[in-house]
């Protein structure tokens, strides 16, 4: 099982409050994977990544079906790439994901966003200068946490911006706030982000399997986008 659906399934019962099945169903998994997943208070050990793509075997079919309808939504696509015994069995996430990549995006729609209580934190990382340890200068970073609906802020300095600082940072901020929010939002910081951005961004095992402990649903910004 990997760390991301371990996290997911996590959430979706503690914060969702949603029952096995439904949880099975979204996430296209069977119910006693949703069970394991559970009963695991810890996310399961690391394991290399695959390189290839389920979706590989299926590409020339959603280019045929992209050229004759352009428009086809990716659970239309699903639904004809997954059938027969050889058909697609991955989940909807990675053909979205694909698909985004493939067909050009529509214009911007730009809405005004509200925030109810914990449904949102942000953080990022900040820098302020420079400070003379010894006999030698370091840069001082600031650790930032804020609550999306109260504004109320918590911030830690650090002579780093380390995957070690950055959780640390983290997990004093959620004891600081007394609880956990629903949604994490960071821009493209590489101790959440392996590659990619925003909705196709790859999270770092270590990272996801810190959100699933706490219950967070991560959410990346898109790179060079301050808007989003």
């Amino acid at each position: 099982m990997k760390v991301a659906l371990w996290a997911e399934i996590r959430r979706l019962s503690e914060i969702e409050k949603l029952s096995g099945r439904v949880i099975a169903r979204r996430l296209h998994c069977s119910r006693h994977t949703v069970a394991a997943a559970l009963e695991m208070q810890q996310p399961p050990p690391g394991t290399a990544a695959r390189r290839a793509s389920l979706l590989h075997p299926y590409v020339d079919q959603i280019k045929d079906l992209l050229a004759k309808y352009p428009d086809l939504s990716a659970v239309r696509i699903r639904e004809e790439i997954a059938r027969g015994p050889q058909g697609y069995t991955g989940s909807a996430t990675v053909l979205r994901r694909y698909l985004r990549k493939i067909r050009p995006a529509g214009g911007r729609v730009y809405q005004e966003v509200h925030y109810e209580p914990a449904q949102a934190m942000q953080i990022d990382w900040g820098e302020c200068g420079r400070v003379q340890v010894g006999s030698t200068t370091r840069k001082v970073s600031v650790f930032v946490a804020v609550l999306c609906y109260s504004r109320l802020l918590y911030i830690e300095f650090t002579l780093s911006q380390r995957k070690a600082e950055f959780y640390r940072g983290l997990v004093h901020a959620l004891t600081f706030f007394g609880g956990s929010p629903r949604h994490l939002i960071f821009d493209n910081l590489k101790a959440a982000v392996l590659n990619g951005s925003g909705r196709s961004a790859c999270f770092h095992p270590e990272f996801l399997a810190l959100c699933g402990y706490f219950c967070l649903q991560p959410v990346a910004c898109a790179r060079r986008d301050p808007e989003s």
